[in-house]
């Protein structure tokens, strides 16, 4: 593996730096299994408390979770540092990473992808390269393929990249959550290509987060994984500015065919980060389209009485 690279994704971003916490995480074991259980059980799963409220969930303990503070907090602790801060809040000023608490008020409610970088932190802290990666995974619901994040980290004794999932609990299947195969995952790249190649096997079943939004699922995830490759994790609603249709809603607008074409280069080097790293570098750095991003709450071509079509 290119030191170069190892090198690049040692580093962090605005979402994964450690900041006041870094000796907080390296003072957690290294063993990779123990680490990604300490942050999986530090968190609810929106949907699965949600579930839990409406009795769906007949063996779920998160039924003691008081209802009156309910509130994903996907909305607030965008960065490790606050998930952190938070953690430690609600714990009563102790670290939740060494005694876990079993009450599920003093858990966080959030989802897959802070779940993510989270641990993506806490590796990058004590030195481990890692990256967090959009996609979708088939092997959480037996009827449909959801939006999901993962995370990988190079092994130096086997220099490879090794896949984990930090926030599922799948015990069903017939792989290691801590280490599956990529063919396990469907990587955002090869769901962006096959559907463009009308190749995608009941493309209805992918689901972003529980909506299936068309196409628009497929660029989403494309533009979220290569956000995140160079350290911008971004999360579901602050996307590039193109992919938002008419007034700012969340629907895909008709995208010209040389963008079609653009987002086909893209997918297409990411099918292999490494061997394509130093182009798809170039593209990060240059391409002002998949670099202007927007939110819910700030939009700055509706601001300005701009149109996003501009950009397509």
């Amino acid at each position: 593996m290119n030191n170069k690279i190892i090198t690049h994704f040692l580093k962090t971003g605005m979402y994964t730096d450690a900041g006041p916490y870094k000796d907080l995480y390296n003072s957690l074991p290294d063993d990779i299994y123990k680490l990604r259980e300490i942050v999986n059980k530090q968190h609810i799963h929106k949907m699965s408390l949600y579930r839990s409220f409406l009795n769906k969930n007949k063996n779920n303990n998160n039924l003691k979770y008081k209802w009156q503070n309910y509130r994903c907090l996907d909305d607030v602790l965008l960065t490790a540092t606050a998930m952190t801060s938070e953690l430690i809040r609600i714990n009563n000023n102790k670290n939740p990473f060494i005694k876990i608490s079993q009450d599920p008020n003093k858990k966080l409610i959030i989802t897959c992808r802070y779940v993510s970088v989270l641990y993506a932190s806490i590796l990058k802290a004590k030195g481990i390269p890692c990256r967090c990666r959009s996609g979708f995974a088939p092997y959480l619901y037996d009827d449909k393929i959801v939006d999901h994040w993962i995370v990988q980290y190079y092994d130096k004794n086997f220099k490879k990249w090794i896949n984990v999932d930090s926030q599922a609990n799948v015990k069903s299947k017939n792989f290691n959550i801590c280490n599956f195969p990529d063919e396990a995952f469907i990587w955002a790249a090869d769901a962006w290509l096959l559907m463009r190649q009308n190749k995608l096997k009941n493309k209805e079943n992918y689901l972003n987060g529980t909506k299936h939004w068309g196409d628009d699922t497929f660029a989403w995830s494309l533009l979220m994984d290569f956000h995140a490759l160079f350290h911008d994790e971004i999360n579901y609603v602050t996307l590039p500015v193109f992919l938002y249709g008419k007034n700012g809603e969340e629907k895909l607008p008709k995208l010209k065919q040389s963008t079609l074409k653009e987002l086909d280069h893209l997918a297409s080097l990411m099918k292999d980060v490494d061997k394509n790293f130093d182009q798809l570098k170039k593209i990060w750095e240059n391409n002002k389209k998949f670099r202007c991003v927007s939110s819910a709450l700030n939009n700055p071509f509706l601001h300005l009485e701009l149109d996003a079509k501009d950009l397509r």
